[in-house]
Formats: structure tokens, C-alpha cells, sequence
């Protein structure tokens, strides 16, 4: 069944992995599938920069290429180079500084956005978030500033539970500055799609792999994709049986793939 898809989009952390665990046959199950589909990976998780994702894929054995991997952090970066937006103040981690600072993009620190204007602030995953990153982002937003979120994922899988994510962060600087974002980037979002298909290029009958119903599902849905939900990370079978929005296929692992695929 899943080998009439020319290309699949798999996310990583509830599918491949949580936190540093890999989950069991996902390694197996994500290799069987390139053998038979284009497989293109899109995390909205914005921390580490794609060759990080690269390094890691390919230590666990799943053998793939930079131009495969799409992170929200790169999406991002991509999104306000082609809005010539220059001068950046950032509430994230190393990975999305990396991404901005490798398309050209000043990346200003706090003393900076509170004695100047700035084009945009950009909020990811940030696990040493402070009051003053809030307070800056809030008032540089209040000033002009365009608010672009990175993903709106409430919760991060790791390994035995489920920690905050970039979207419990954005709803703070949403109720400090009185705004919401004006650009989500990551999935959902169909400008996530726009940028991986203007690097891999079009194909017809697409499938996304994902944990989650509000990102991963959705994602599909505005993209006009099917959609795989696994039960390895963020939902559960009770909030599956509860959400009007219902996936294509439903897997309790990437795993299963492997018996149900020739």
C-alpha cells in the first residue's frame, strides 16, 4: 500500500526517535521506505541545524543526503532571506542561529533591539528561556518588528514524557505583546511545503509521517497529502478517537511498516 507513494515526509522526533532514544525498528522501517519512495525529512523541532540532523540520521544507520532534510529553522531562515528581512532578534537555540546567520541574516542581541528597530523577531524551542528574551521580543514586536514563529508545537517528545515546546514559548510573547504571530513557518503550515518542493521538486502522490494531529495530519491535509499517524510520540490513542481530524493511515510505530510492506 504504501509503495504507491513517490515521495514521503517523515518527521523525527516521536517517529524516529524521542530525545536521545531511538525508537525500535524505525532505522529498518524509514530504509525499506527509500527503497521505494523519495523520502525527504521535515522536523518542526528548530534546535539543531540540518547537518546536526544529517549526523545524527546517518549514525543510527539511516544512510541520507543534506538535501533531504528540512527543519523548520532552515525554512525560517530561507522565508526571511527571500522577505529581505536583515536584522533579526531570536528567542531559540543553536540550530536556527546557525541556519540565520548562514543565509546572511544579523542575529541582534538584547542591548541592540531595545536601542534599535529590528525586522523581525523569530521565535523557536528554547530551553534557557529567560524574562528578558520575553520582555525583548515583546517590545521589539509592540515597535514594528514582524513576529514569525518557527512551529507551533505545544510539547517536544523525549524520552518519557513530553516537554514544552516553541509554541508554549510564542504564547507567552503572544500575550506579552498583544500580537500574534504574523508567519508560522514549520508544519502545518503549507509554506513549509513551498520551500521543500522548490529544492526536491514536485511529485504527484505525496505521504506525510508524523506523531501528531495538529502539525503532522493537518500539514497534510493543506498540502493535499495523505497522511500516516504513528502513536510512538505526542498523540494518543484517546485524543486520536476524540479529534474530528482523522489521518490517512494509523500505525502504533513507524515499525509496523515493515509487516506491512512486501
Amino acid at each position: 500500500m504504501l509503495t504507491q507513494y513517490d515521495l514521503v515526509i517523515v518527521d523525527l522526533d516521536g517517529v524516529v526517535w524521542r530525545g536521545k532514544e531511538v525508537i525500535e525498528g524505525a532505522v529498518e522501517a524509514v530504509n525499506k521506505l527509500m527503497k521505494t519512495s523519495k523520502v525527504a525529512f521535515a522536523t518542526n523541532n528548530s534546535s539543531k541545524s540540518r547537518e546536526q540532523y544529517l549526523e545524527r540520521l546517518r549514525e543510527i544507520g539511516i544512510h541520507t543526503s543534506l538535501e533531504n532534510i528540512f527543519t523548520s529553522a532552515y525554512a525560517t531562515a530561507v522565508f526571511l532571506e527571500k522577505k529581505n528581512m536583515r536584522k533579526i532578534y531570536v528567542i531559540g537555540e543553536a540550530g536556527l542561529f546557525y541556519e540565520l546567520s548562514r543565509k546572511g541574516l544579523l542575529v541582534v542581541n538584547e542591548e541592540q533591539c531595545f536601542t534599535g528597530r529590528v525586522d523581525a523577531v523569530v521565535v523557536g524551542i528554547d530551553r534557557n528561556i529567560t524574562y528578558l528574551k520575553l520582555s525583548t521580543a515583546a517590545n521589539a514586536i509592540r515597535k514594528g518588528a514582524l513576529f514569525v514563529l518557527t512551529n507551533p508545537d505545544a510539547t517536544l517528545p523525549v524520552e518519557n514524557r513530553l516537554d514544552p515546546g516553541a509554541g508554549a514559548i510564542a504564547a507567552a510573547v503572544e500575550v506579552a505583546s498583544g500580537k500574534k504571530p504574523d508567519y508560522t513557518i514549520g508544519k502545518p503550515s503549507s509554506l513549509f511545503y513551498e520551500i521543500i518542493r522548490s529544492e526536491i521538486g514536485k511529485y504527484k502522490k505525496v505521504l506525510v509521517v508524523g506523531d501528531r494531529l495538529d502539525t503532522d495530519v493537518k500539514f497534510a491535509k493543506n498540502i493535499g497529502a495523505d497522511s500516516l499517524l504513528v502513536l510512538t510520540g505526542a498523540t494518543t490513542p484517546k485524543e486520536l478517537t476524540k479529534s474530528a481530524l482523522k489521518p490517512t493511515y494509523v500505525l502504533n510505530s513507524i515499525a509496523q511498516i515493515l509487516e506491512t510492506t512486501p
